[in-house]
């Protein structure tokens, strides 16, 4: 049976959302990240004929296409919608639900491969947990958030759009104010994404923030959520499906046994490594061979995602381009 949540299926650790803020904003379980079940989807399931069972398996495909790369649009790349004609050889397990869904497992690697013929990206699973902030009237006038206790229209239609997209949500235990929320947004840090959603006519006012960076836009409660995840899928997923490279990273902080095996259990979870190699240990420091999906850039962005892995401090000048960037480790 798929284990099929909505969106996290391990939590990272957790970060306190409301820094910098009054004691008001305080969240619901805020998160750095989310470990997200990339090869997995759930689709309405017409009927129990064999064509309907058929169209559900090609159109669970494409939707684990698109919470794999990050792209939206995935499904109408050819390789994608030829693998969806016939999607059996993508499918390693499968159940249906009594309310006629089908929930489906598909082989990561053959996915890893789809992909890269597609020439799509993969966004590793490891995802920033978005912060939903989504004022509504309130019955006194003005408006308020929604809170984790609440599940009105507007957050199932959000939470339905972060299944298909691939990334975990949260929502603040108490409502916050809308100008305080707007002004987090805008200056969230690489440990936060916070989605604030304002009324107007027609829809709602969108404002994204992640990493120093901001975005905005108009629509529907999924357009809202559609803004946050093409944001964060252009900084962790930029360009295509890559093979594997290798890269080396010298880890100081290693006090004692205990920090390195903790160190190796941390590389070995993250889904863009394929492989850790010990190449040298000195003291309290330590060179790592890592085999991964992607480069060092992505690899420095998914390191700051929890703040376990931080930059050394540079007291000289920057040695030659092949040596190896330093990290501290504080768990």
């Amino acid at each position: 049976m798929i284990d099929h949540r909505t969106n996290v299926v391990t939590e990272g650790p957790a970060r306190k959302f409301a820094r910098g803020l009054p004691c008001l904003l305080l969240l619901a379980s805020p998160l750095a990240w989310g470990d997200v079940a990339l090869y997995q989807a759930a689709v309405p399931l017409k009927s129990t004929a064999e064509a309907d069972r058929a169209t559900a398996f090609g159109e669970a495909l494409k939707v684990a296409a698109v919470r794999a790369s990050g792209r939206r649009d995935a499904g109408d790349a050819a390789a994608i919608a030829a693998a969806a004609a016939d999607p059996t050889r993508y499918v390693q397990q499968y159940s249906t639900t009594t309310d006629r869904m089908l929930k489906v497992g598909f082989d990561g690697r053959a996915m890893e491969q789809l992909l890269q013929q597609a020439g799509l990206p993969l966004w590793p699973s490891e995802r920033p947990t978005i912060t939903v902030l989504l004022f509504v009237p309130a019955i006194a006038g003005g408006s308020r958030a929604v809170t984790a206790a609440e599940r009105p229209p507007e957050r199932l239609e959000i939470e339905r759009a972060a299944q298909v997209r691939g990334v975990p949500v949260t929502w603040p235990a108490v409502t916050v104010d809308a100008g305080a929320a707007r002004t987090r947004a805008a200056s969230a840090g690489v440990t936060g994404a916070v989605l604030v959603g304002t009324t107007r006519a027609g829809g709602y006012d969108w404002t994204f923030g992640h990493a120093g960076q901001s975005a905005r836009g108009q629509g529907g409660p999924a357009s809202g959520l559609d803004l946050a995840t093409d944001t964060l899928a252009a900084r962790y997923a930029p360009g295509s499906t890559r093979g594997l490279s290798t890269v080396s990273v010298r880890i100081g902080g290693l006090e004692g046994v205990r920090p390195y095996a903790a160190l190796t259990t941390y590389f070995e979870g993250l889904s863009l490594v394929r492989s850790v190699s010990l190449r040298e240990l000195s003291g309290s420091t330590a060179l790592f061979e890592l085999s991964v999906r992607g480069d060092l850039e992505l690899l420095r962005r998914i390191f700051a995602l929890d703040g376990r892995l931080t930059p050394a401090p540079r007291t000289e000048p920057a040695a030659a381009a092949q040596e190896a960037p330093d990290f501290v480790w504080q768990p």
